[in-house]
């Protein structure tokens, strides 16, 4: 692509997530499905040919580590920033729970009843272990209820996004690597603990860098550090992931100690969360909208898969919420409400699109299913909501 070319490319995917923006404030049409979509729609008017179309793969992968780097790291600081309640810890348990429930029901579904491979069934699973945050969180604050509720909630589903990221690239791992078991055991473990040790030690030496430096834009160079952190950990073979996930947990604390708040070079937590979703602004819309232009929304048999896939994400979600309530009493009577919370979006269109730049032969065979996917489990949740939230006040606008 020529220059001229990028800029439309990039001057599109603005208006675009304007477009998507605006359709879910003032129509309360989720943005990621209205840009879904207008890929769709692309792909079938033929607006864009197909030399066009395979050009934007360039931008995939980048833009999909980009994406993943942001979403965990905005998951941490975002939670650090806007609870101070008992609800932490329930809300991580819960979203740590969701991932894992979602994998020991889906997965079995996918292995014994449509016969796909065990690895890929366990990835395909991960895939889908999402709580929606973009969306789950507007239907909590649609309605009045308890406050230590709504902490609840926002926690459970920021967080998931977390885990649901780290589980997944961890099983990509697991794929992409030939070793045998016993080789492959060594690696893993090995990648995890390096990719541990060197989160934590860039991660406390940019808080070292925070305390002495005086320049008001240290939250755009976070950011970049950020990056600077995926690519050290892949040229090391250290896991990527875990070394952001740590990293961020690091700056998200340290910059709430006192002495910290005092020197210059204290990091605006609310400045990197603004810029940080600025940047994820473009980065999910190209995604959403690239995803769209390889849809293919007349495959009959994804949809039967996606039907029976929705089934199990479902039992999971019943089954993960009644025996948490049976255990620790936790919900209380907002228990029915948490069992609408089951909404996929964001995340999974971004892994799925990540996992295209990596193995394109499971993109193809599965994004289909996985789409149609995302599509039950919000009409699904929202059926459970409008039926479990009757007896609550709508919440003022």
């Amino acid at each position: 692509m020529n220059t001229q070319e990028i800029l439309i490319l990039m001057a599109g995917i603005i208006l675009l997530g304007f477009i998507g923006e605006y359709g879910f404030r003032k129509k309360r049409i989720p943005d990621m499905i209205l840009l879904l979509f207008i890929g769709i729609l692309i792909h079938y008017s033929g607006v864009l040919g197909s030399k066009t179309i395979s050009s934007l793969e360039a931008f995939v992968g980048l833009f999909g580590t980009i994406a993943l780097t942001l979403i965990v790291f905005g998951g941490v600081i975002e939670v650090d920033l806007n609870t101070i309640s008992s609800a932490m810890k329930k809300g991580i348990v819960i979203a740590l729970l969701d991932v894992i429930f979602t994998i020991l029901v889906v997965t079995p579904i996918l292995y014994y009843l449509i016969k796909i491979q065990l690895l890929i069934s366990l990835l395909l699973a991960a895939i889908l272990a999402e709580t929606s945050a973009t969306l789950v969180i507007p239907m909590v604050q649609r309605i009045i209820v308890r406050e230590d509720f709504v902490n609840l909630v926002k926690i459970e589903s920021i967080m998931n996004s977390v885990f649901n990221i780290i589980t997944v690239l961890l099983i990509l791992d697991v794929i992409q690597s030939n070793s045998t078991p016993l080789s492959l055991a060594s690696t893993f473990f090995a990648n995890i603990s390096e990719g541990l040790v060197l989160g934590a030690v860039v991660g406390f030496a940019w808080v070292i860098v925070v305390k002495t430096a005086d320049t008001p834009h240290l939250y755009m160079a976070t950011v970049g550090i950020l990056f600077f952190l995926w690519g050290i950990s892949q040229y090391l073979n250290a896991s990527p992931i875990l070394a952001i996930f740590i990293f961020s947990i690091i700056i998200a604390g340290s910059t709430r100690i006192k002495y910290l708040l005092n020197r210059p070079g204290y990091i605006d937590l609310g400045k990197l969360v603004e810029f940080n979703q600025e940047i994820q602004f473009f980065i999910l819309t190209f995604f959403y909208v690239y995803i769209g232009l390889l849809i293919n929304i007349l495959n009959f048999y994804s949809i039967i898969l996606a039907l029976i896939i929705t089934g199990g994400i479902v039992a999971a979600r019943f089954l993960e919420i009644s025996l948490i309530d049976v255990t620790t009493k936790w919900f209380g009577p907002d228990r029915n409400l948490m069992y609408s919370f089951l909404i996929r979006g964001s995340t999974v269109i971004v892994l799925i699109g990540y996992i295209y730049s990596l193995d394109p032969p499971i993109f193809f065979q599965y994004s289909n299913t996985i789409f149609f996917t995302v599509l039950l489990s919000i009409a699904v949740g929202w059926l459970l909501y409008s039926y479990f939230s009757k007896k609550y006040e709508v919440a003022k606008s």
